[in-house]
């Protein structure tokens, strides 16, 4: 991202010329596309914008509940535990940690997903999905044993 424009990634794009609009939590500019590429594109903006707005944390809508999944996954906390305010009765099976697992990642992804700049310049995002198809298979396992 630029002042003047943004380099975007989606299954759909528009096709050169096309007006658009990038938003990002309440911001929001106008422009065209410039050029598109497979599945790429370059947005040329009708003003010039502030790109330390646009790519600062305070915009991202779900950030807060994305950073602390984050946070709890590298501490070890399983989630429900008490670090992430809830309590725990007993000692959770393993499909259970998994299923509490998936939910934070599918969380997580979702709320990373919401950012299309992310997405666009952290294509390995991705791997979210390639650790949820792992975990889906090894709750397979686990109800087939």
């Amino acid at each position: 991202m630029s002042q003047s424009g943004a380099l975007i990634e989606a299954s759909a794009v528009p096709d050169p010329g096309a007006e658009v609009i990038l938003k990002r939590g309440s911001l929001q500019t106008g422009g065209y596309i410039a050029w598109k590429v497979k599945g790429k594109a370059g947005i040329a903006f009708s003003t010039r914008v502030s790109v330390g707005d646009w790519l600062s944390r305070q915009v991202r809508g779900h950030q807060d509940e994305v950073d602390e999944i984050v946070s709890n996954l590298k501490a070890g906390s399983p989630p429900g535990s008490a670090a992430d305010g809830a309590g725990v009765a007993s000692t959770p099976s393993i499909e259970a940690e998994l299923l509490a697992l998936r939910g934070d990642l599918v969380r997580l992804g979702n709320g990373l997903a919401g950012d299309a700049i992310l997405v666009a310049t952290h294509p390995e995002v991705q791997m979210l999905d390639i650790a949820l198809q792992k975990i889906d298979r090894l709750i397979g396992l686990l109800r087939n044993t």
